[in-house]
């Protein structure tokens, strides 16, 4: 009878567990600028559709910087930002999204071609004070050595001589907003017969050349245009789970074709193998092991979701207290010999020189932790304090293993490269 009745137990906690009713709710936020908008709506359709239990909100942020505090002070999860921002405490990196493009117009009955001549003795729109288009315009600034005493800049942009943007390409819609104006091409800026924009990627790692083709702007632009790009990128609170982020970055990169149609930047973004050298704030662990293949192990993965099955099984166990007291006279505690073999392989970990056996202890543990869930089931284990204690030191040792896995692999990169 007794037997029945843990079974039924063990059932009820399994569907629990399999049905995972929990509505977890992620808050988004992004600018509206260029594709952003209809990219988060999609973002939104696919993540809901894949992961039931989970809730997109989408915000309209105020800008770059206000969204950046916003995701410190952990009031939303997740932004697009340009990976042009100053670096914050709190936040991590999780893909680049697509490259987003300098785009100079200036007022000008002929073509300038030279950078000084482009910003000195105009009123210049360059973004405001902190955002991406800003910091950029600064470190052009410094590259051309400019005399500030010559640049005037305005806050408003109906008012600039030369207006500056960091975004898609235009529409026929928006280019027309900019009649009467040019744009700047670097290409007749030589330095040393070797590119400025290639000097200038070298300079600040983060920008990238780029070229608009001729013809892209039909009836606007007669010859191609040099200039630079920075990528967008999803970036997210840095206590954000391992979890939801490995799934949400595996899921949006493997569906990447769901975006391609909103812009052709698209069809070169959302892509596994982007330069992640390039970021410049750290990746978020989660997006880390799926970029590496290491995929979240079990107990990784339903870890949240145990804390609630636990205290389901302790609301059980409480009303049955005297009956499960006097089952437990009657079982051993086995737990100590998962404890040893735990224990000789942590203690090892600091001397692990292959990749191998560093893998094979990581699927040893995981192979005991299914073990020790098995003798949990036949009674031959009992679900108190030390079984608790081992499955937790479990995940802190496969953590340390991924982490010397990883060292391994950076160190074996650097002698390859050397």
């Amino acid at each position: 009878m007794n037997r029945k009745f843990y079974f039924l137990i063990f059932v009820i906690i399994l569907g629990f567990t399999s049905c995972n009713p929990i509505l977890t709710r992620f808050k988004f936020i992004y600018n509206d600028e260029g594709p952003n908008k209809e990219i988060v709506l999609r973002m939104e359709e696919l993540l809901e559709a894949t992961f039931y239990n989970t809730d997109i909100v989408l915000i309209e942020g105020l800008g770059t910087e206000e969204n950046l505090d916003s995701l410190t002070l952990g009031s939303v999860d997740i932004a697009l930002v340009e990976n042009y921002v100053n670096f914050k405490e709190g936040i991590n990196s999780v893909f680049s999204v697509y490259s987003e493009i300098l785009q100079i117009f200036y007022k000008s009955e002929e073509e300038i071609n030279s950078f000084k001549d482009l910003v000195y003795d105009r009123d210049l729109y360059i973004g405001k004070e902190g955002s991406p288009t800003h910091n950029l315009m600064l470190d052009l600034f410094e590259f051309y050595a400019i005399d500030y005493s010559r640049v005037s800049i305005t806050q408003v942009l109906s008012r600039g001589d030369v207006v500056v943007e960091l975004t898609n390409l235009l529409s026929d819609e928006r280019l027309s907003q900019y009649t009467g104006y040019r744009l700047f091409s670097f290409e007749n800026t030589q330095n040393d017969n070797s590119s400025v924009v290639e000097a200038l990627s070298l300079t600040y790692p983060k920008l990238s050349p780029f070229l608009i083709p001729e013809g892209t702007y039909m009836g606007y632009v007669e010859k191609p245009i040099v200039t630079l790009s920075v990528d967008l990128i999803m970036v997210v609170r840095s206590s954000m789970g391992e979890v939801p982020v490995n799934d949400f970055t595996k899921t949006m990169l493997r569906n990447r074709q769901i975006f391609t149609s909103i812009d052709p930047l698209l069809y070169n973004g959302m892509k596994e193998n982007f330069d992640q050298e390039k970021l410049n704030i750290p990746l978020h662990e989660g997006a880390r092991i799926f970029f590496d293949g290491d995929e979240p192990g079990f107990f990784e993965r339903y870890a949240e979701l145990g804390g609630v099955v636990l205290s389901l099984i302790v609301a059980i166990w409480s009303g049955l207290a005297s009956l499960i007291k006097w089952q437990a006279q009657k079982k051993k505690d086995r737990i100590d010999v998962f404890y040893e073999d735990l224990i000789k392989i942590k203690n090892t970990i600091s001397g692990l020189k292959k990749i191998n056996d560093i893998v094979e202890n990581v699927r040893y543990i995981q192979a005991s932790q299914n073990k020790a869930f098995e003798l949990l089931i036949s009674e031959e284990l009992v679900a108190n304090e030390s079984f608790r204690i081992y499955m937790e030191l479990s995940k802190e040792t496969i953590n340390e293993l991924r982490s010397r896995l990883r060292t391994l692999k950076n160190l074996q990169a650097k002698a390859a490269a050397s």
